[in-house]
């Protein structure tokens, strides 16, 4: 369905595509974008084993098909692959998609880790606002030194350059535990890359990172997970709870300048917890869900308390708890924090960075009926950093919103038992009320689909999906933030 700036719809229907089928639970969205106008769409999926990216462009005046391709693949998976990755500690081959947040250039990763040869692991490509590829290029660590290059993240700023992260490493059998981060540039016109070497020191068997853009500042906040989750065991042994190690590393992405490299503190957080009453007597521990820039260049930093549980090794289910809040400024040092409670369960495993990756309509495919990932859709926490202040938008048991916040909080298992609520976030101080109206009885409740929606900063208007659980329809709705 298209709607105009008016939020009239002026049209709607199937689209008529050939390489996508109707099991979207196969798939992997790598992106939802407005690029030139149109709507861009980029779908990942195994055909016969081998990964390929697929690229709808749809008309955005009409909603009409333009153009299904697919501009992309990778080598085809085999069992010795899947044993690779499960017992060698590689990384899924994968197609990355990153957008210019300024402009409608954007760039795709060809990240193949199964490649035999080092400089055919990492390929980057330029595209043009008309999707035409404007420059493309293939990476490799200085000097040939190390065996194994992971990708983290990337960059576009117009039709410029490209930045991406990289961790180089080698292994006891690749000539020692030995590694390095870089970020490295590919400039207009260019075929090589230029590199800087960053001075955060380290072995990590499995780092991920985030690049948040801050337009006020000019810069990129790196934030690095560093290496293996921390897991804590619960008097289940099968119940870990998880907690990362995170740097932040601020870069120039025009010079590559590095700052100084800062890790944030919690001791507010934990401050906060401890007036909520919290489950236990430790400090606050959580996983990253969220990092965002606020009007006035600070970055805001969303934490959630995150349980796994496991099954023979696999991670069948997540518990998501409380949620911290942190500002600080682009040096670190802290503005205010809050903690919220809540309390939810997934089936499947939960990525970091979480609310980070819908925005752009990241959607993965965890499952092959997808019972995951609609849990993710449905219990995932939105947040939005206006001119006047922050909000959280998530689903809610309306027991949970009138009890005090000290005093336990009901687990959300079912969806239909929940009601969209907003957390407003302002200084050290939050307020939380419903966003329609407050439910008169237990069945009198409406929830929205937060991880598909979007703000339009001009407008102050928030667009969701919410549905009545006791008529089963569902509608767009815009809501008024400021």
């Amino acid at each position: 369905m298209l709607y105009d700036s008016l939020r009239k719809k002026i049209g709607s229907g199937k689209l008529p595509t050939k390489l996508i089928d109707d099991k979207l639970g196969y798939h992997i969205i790598s992106g939802i974008y407005e690029i030139n106008g149109d709507v861009a769409v980029f779908f990942q999926k195994a055909a016969d084993k081998i990964p390929i990216m697929i690229r709808l462009v749809i008309d955005g005046k009409t909603g009409k098909l333009k153009s299904e391709e697919k501009i992309a693949e990778l080598e085809k998976f085999s069992m010795k692959d899947g044993y690779a990755i499960l017992f060698a500690g590689l990384d899924m081959p994968d197609i990355r998609i990153v957008k210019d947040p300024e402009s409608d250039y954007y760039a795709m990763i060809r990240y193949n880790t199964l490649a035999h040869e080092t400089k055919e692991r990492i390929e980057v490509f330029h595209f043009s606002p008309y999707h035409k590829v404007i420059n493309k290029a293939n990476y490799t660590a200085p000097n040939d030194k190390y065996e194994y290059t992971r990708f983290l993240n990337a960059y576009v700023h117009k039709d410029d350059y490209v930045v991406i992260g990289t961790y180089a490493f080698n292994t006891d059998k690749s000539g020692g535990d030995d590694s390095r981060l870089y970020i490295s540039q590919l400039s207009k016109g260019k075929t090589t890359f230029q590199q800087k070497e960053m001075g955060i020191e380290g072995y990590y068997k499995h780092p991920e990172s985030e690049f948040v853009y801050n337009r006020s500042k000019g810069i990129i906040h790196m934030i690095i997970i560093k290496g293996d989750l921390s897991e804590s065991k619960l008097s289940n042994d099968k119940l870990m709870e998880v907690k990362f190690n995170l740097v932040f590393q601020n870069f120039k992405p025009s010079t590559l300048a590095l700052e100084k490299p800062y890790s944030p503190d919690f001791t507010k957080i934990n401050d906060y917890y401890e007036k909520l009453g919290s489950k236990d007597k430790d400090d606050y521990i959580g996983s990253i869900q969220g990092t965002f820039v606020d009007k006035n260049g600070n970055l805001e930093l969303m934490f959630q308390k995150t349980t796994i549980k496991k099954n023979n090794g696999a991670v069948t289910g997540t518990f998501l708890d409380d949620v911290g809040l942190l500002t600080i400024t682009p040096e670190g040092k802290i503005v205010n924090s809050s903690a919220i409670p809540f309390s939810s369960f997934t089936s499947g495993d939960h990525a970091s960075f979480n609310a980070n990756k819908i925005k752009t309509g990241f959607r993965p495919a965890n499952s092959f009926d997808d019972k995951g990932l609609a849990n993710e859709q449905y219990f995932g926490i939105d947040f939005i950093s206006t001119e006047n202040a922050s909000y959280l938008l998530f689903n809610n048991l309306p027991k949970n919103v009138e009890t005090e916040e000290a005093k336990s909080t009901k687990m959300v298992k079912a969806i239909s038992g929940a009601t969209a609520v907003k957390y407003t976030y302002k200084g050290d101080v939050i307020k939380k009320e419903y966003v329609f109206k407050k439910p008169k009885e237990k069945n009198d409740v409406t929830f929205c689909l937060f991880s598909s929606s979007s703000y339009s900063p001009d407008r102050k208007s928030y667009a969701t999906i919410y549905t009545d659980p006791e008529t089963e329809k569902s509608a767009v709705v815009w809501i008024k933030l400021d």
